[in-house]
């Protein structure tokens, strides 16, 4: 290319480049001094993108003819409307709708040429390098060693009601299911050892260290350069969302590492192509970590149910080990939830815990929309209509729940019904029964935190104030306190849309994946890696019951592994490593 040319191309991109920027920001927020500074760093770097895209116009070629290549250009097309839908902020500042329409459309184009661009550099991206015997220890110890900051600066633990329920039955042996019974019963054992909330902070913190060690070592075995993992290990140790609950005692926290661990397991028989089953010491932690996903969480049953179909349709072959595991750890569980309980006494799950959605969607149908003369009877019989409106609260279904005018035992009595009255008034109303069930949902899909009354419950630090049992939180180093807390309070200000909405994590999961799917040439088997964590997703968004991250955390630790995972070269891929 001569220099003229060059210079004509330069001036050509930077020109696309400054319109980009303009749209992009946009359609985000006004101009201010703080967006002008974004503004440069994106005028850079869209200026170099469409120079390189100006001076290679097969650039896409790797992805877009790839074994695959009729799924790319739609997903390529697709994905960036999922997220464009999901970032989408209050856009009050935008003054005409001609000008929406053209700062959505050039964002959109924006979207889809970066969707694209880093498609491509995952496709080609291999770096590799040395293994060593040692660098299963410094995938454990660097991050072991960052939440232990954490435990310093809150200890013993940061606990809520949730978690003081479940501490109150570990000493009275009073069970209840309200919780996870399974995981009360691992806080009891724990106990006996040392009888303060910072055991099971120390067991999290262990128990996650060694889940993210193993994750990294297996991926080390495709020829990744430990140093380079090493590297990206500081960074997840640094991640506040996995520092802060690696100590905060809710039942979410190890199920989801357990659920990371299933999955890293999916990752391990993908990429052997089933030869990872032919050893018992894997087909043990196999079925110890199905019972583990299984007990630890409500919604972790019906997951392992359709996992352990989908494992057996896709490894046929070793269908004999599968079906011993599905069989053993359902036989396990419904022993265990059914003689066991009965023989305990322990005390079940309110229906209410299980109708949150429908319950929201009800409440906004009775509010705004038209009910029958059966339907509102019906309804009245629950709770009196006039305190649903009183107690409806768009984003969380406890003030409903916990008003004491609710009556579920109408709906436990007779659940058919309920579903005919609810199945009724979703199909007269149905424009409302979306609204109210997008916006309690919208911790699943909504990385732009809504306006209020939309809200986002991140983290706690410290244990809940005045509680019966007397625990609280003792300063060991007040630098640390102070430090931890700023680093986090900064975190949740500064990247609340990325790092504290779980929604970023599911997108990032999405395109991870799916980029996974083009390069490693393995067909659909390589959406097995992450579809545990997006069943749990999906089971969550059916019964959520407030804006809490935690219910979603297991998308953290699942879309930091996949971006490693994609380091792994395609030709890699080709040898077992098992």
């Amino acid at each position: 290319m001569s220099n003229g040319n060059a210079l004509l191309t330069w001036i050509s991109a930077a020109v696309a480049s400054f319109i980009a920027t303009g749209a992009l920001i946009s359609f985000y927020e006004p101009f201010y001094s703080l967006t002008f500074g974004i503004g440069l760093f994106l005028f850079a770097l869209f200026t170099l993108l469409f120079y390189r895209l100006a001076r290679n116009t097969n650039r896409f070629k790797g992805i877009l003819q790839s074994s695959y290549k009729k799924w790319t250009l739609p997903f390529a097309l697709l994905f960036p409307m999922l997220l464009m839908a999901s970032s989408a902020p209050d856009q009050s500042h935008i003054e005409s709708r001609l000008m929406m329409v053209v700062i959505y459309l050039l964002t959109y184009v924006v979207y889809v040429c970066l969707t694209l661009t880093l498609m491509e550099f995952l496709f080609q991206f291999n770096p590799k390098g040395t293994a060593t015997p040692y660098s299963f220890v410094l995938y454990f110890a660097i991050p072991f060693l960052a939440w232990m900051v954490y435990f310093i600066a809150f200890f013993p633990a940061t606990m809520t009601p949730d978690s003081l329920s479940q501490w109150g039955q570990a000493h009275s042996f009073e069970w209840s299911n309200w919780h996870p019974l399974v995981h009360t019963w691992v806080l009891t054992v724990l106990v006996q050892i040392w009888d303060s909330p910072g055991v099971l902070a120390l067991f999290q913190i262990t128990v996650i260290s060694l889940i993210w060690a193993y994750g990294m070592k297996s991926i080390e075995k495709y020829g990744v350069s430990y140093k380079g993992l090493s590297l990206f290990t500081i960074v997840v140790a640094a991640w506040p969302v996995l520092g802060i609950y690696s100590i905060s005692l809710w039942k979410d926290v190890l199920y989801s590492a357990v659920l990371f661990l299933f999955c890293i397991l999916m990752f391990k028989m993908v990429f052997s192509k089933g030869a990872w089953l032919h050893r018992k010491r894997n087909l043990l932690l196999l079925f110890i970590t199905s019972l583990a996903v299984a007990f630890f969480r409500h919604n972790g049953f019906p997951v392992f149910l359709v996992m352990g179909v989908f494992l057996l349709l896709v490894f046929r072959k070793q269908w004999k080990p599968l079906l011993a595991n599905f069989i053993a750890v359902l036989a396990i569980y419904l022993v265990v939830t059914g003689p066991v309980f009965s023989a305990l006494d322990v005390r079940p799950t309110e229906t209410k815990e299980a109708v949150g959605i429908p319950t929201q969607q009800i409440a906004n149908i009775v509010i705004n929309g038209d009910l029958t003369e059966d339907q509102e009877a019906y309804v009245s019989r629950i709770m009196p209509l006039q305190d649903w409106e009183k107690y409806y609260h768009p984003y969380k279904v406890d003030p409903i729940k916990f008003s004491g005018k609710f009556n579920d035992k109408v709906i436990a009595e007779d659940m058919g019904e309920f579903l005919k009255m609810w199945s009724g008034m979703v199909a007269n109303n149905p424009v409302l029964a979306v609204e109210a069930f997008l916006k309690e949902a919208s911790i699943v899909w909504q990385m732009h935190e809504p306006e209020e009354p939309g809200y986002t419950s991140n983290f706690v630090t410290n244990i809940f104030y005045n509680n019966e049992y007397g625990l609280e939180n003792k300063v060991i180093s007040s630098k640390a306190t102070v430090a931890a807390q700023r680093y986090l309070d900064k975190s949740e200000t500064y990247f609340l849309t990325t790092i504290w909405r779980p929604a970023s994590y599911l997108l990032a999961i999405l395109f991870l994946t799916y980029t996974a799917f083009l390069k490693y040439r393995k067909r659909g088997s390589v959406w097995l890696i992450s579809l545990p964590v997006l069943l749990s997703v999906g089971s969550v968004a059916a019964t959520l019951p407030a804006q809490d991250f935690r219910y979603l955390f297991s998308n953290v630790p699942l879309a930091l592994f996949l971006v490693a995972m994609v380091w792994i070269g395609r030709e890699e891929t080709t040898q077992s490593h098992e």
